[in-house]
């Protein structure tokens, strides 16, 4: 690809997120949030489902990710106001919500058997007035995902979170679209661990400078090595190709 992303990606703060999430949710009105940060990259200029699902006119695309940002200032692209984590949205909408004494209804989806039962325990306790009123964990057979919906629908649910890694979780979403009688879509990655208490988040230091990707591969060095090590000199130097392109072609013009 000659351009970092064809689609217009969000760029107001958490607060203004959360706010459009509520009220479209409460309009009745269907959508995906989708995130994005460097290795959601590397797989948007590779995957050509994934990019298009991206592109779509009813996704929202979000930043998820100092790498994102860091190359909307290097590429003199739009700037995101901030890094929006999905780790930190969650909370935040649960909490805005919470606030609200909101009859909205939350639904889990993704992570291993138990996990995403233990978030909505732990959530329960923290904010009363908001009804997560199912879970069911990521390990089911995708092919075979017809009493997962059933169940979702049965529950009238109005906001679900999904998480099974990118671009896994973005395709189910947008292959049961219509299926799936739900207002808000969110997918979240591993989020639940962190909610579980499965996994340590980075220090906020770390998040701010963009570091949060190190504190995780030092946690888990074996099963994320490759992501964070090759993916990022593979993001990097992609980037650096877009920056090389944007001066040859300036070039190219003062010399006409």
């Amino acid at each position: 690809m000659k351009t970092y992303i064809e689609k217009e990606v969000f760029l107001g703060t958490m607060s203004d997120m959360v706010q459009l999430v509520i009220s479209n949710t409460k309009a009745k009105v269907k959508k995906p949030y989708y995130a994005i940060n460097s290795d959601c990259m590397l797989n948007y200029w590779k995957d050509i489902d994934y990019q298009e699902i991206i592109n779509n006119k009813e996704s929202f695309v979000y930043v998820d990710g100092m790498g994102v940002i860091y190359a909307q200032k290097l590429l003199g692209l739009p700037i995101s106001k901030e890094r929006i984590a999905t780790t930190d949205l969650f909370p935040a909408l649960v909490d805005a919500l919470n606030k609200m004494t909101s009859h909205l209804r939350i639904f889990l989806l993704g992570g291993e058997k138990e996990t995403a039962e233990k978030v909505r325990q732990n959530f329960n306790e923290t904010y009363p007035n908001v009804k997560i009123v199912g879970t069911h964990h990521g390990y089911f057979d995708k092919a075979e995902s017809s009493k997962v919906i059933e169940q979702i629908n049965e529950l009238a649910v109005d906001i679900l979170f999904v998480g099974f890694g990118n671009p896994v979780q973005e395709k189910w979403v947008h292959q049961h679209y219509n299926q799936l009688q739900v207002s808000t879509f969110i997918t979240c990655g591993g989020l639940f661990d962190y909610y579980a208490n499965n996994v340590k988040r980075a220090p906020l230091f770390m998040q701010k400078i963009g570091l949060e990707w190190l504190f995780r591969l030092l946690q888990e060095p074996k099963r994320l090595y490759k992501r964070y090590i090759f993916g990022n000199m593979k993001y990097i130097s992609r980037i650096l190709y877009l920056r090389l392109m944007q001066s040859s072609r300036k070039l190219d013009k003062g010399l006409q």
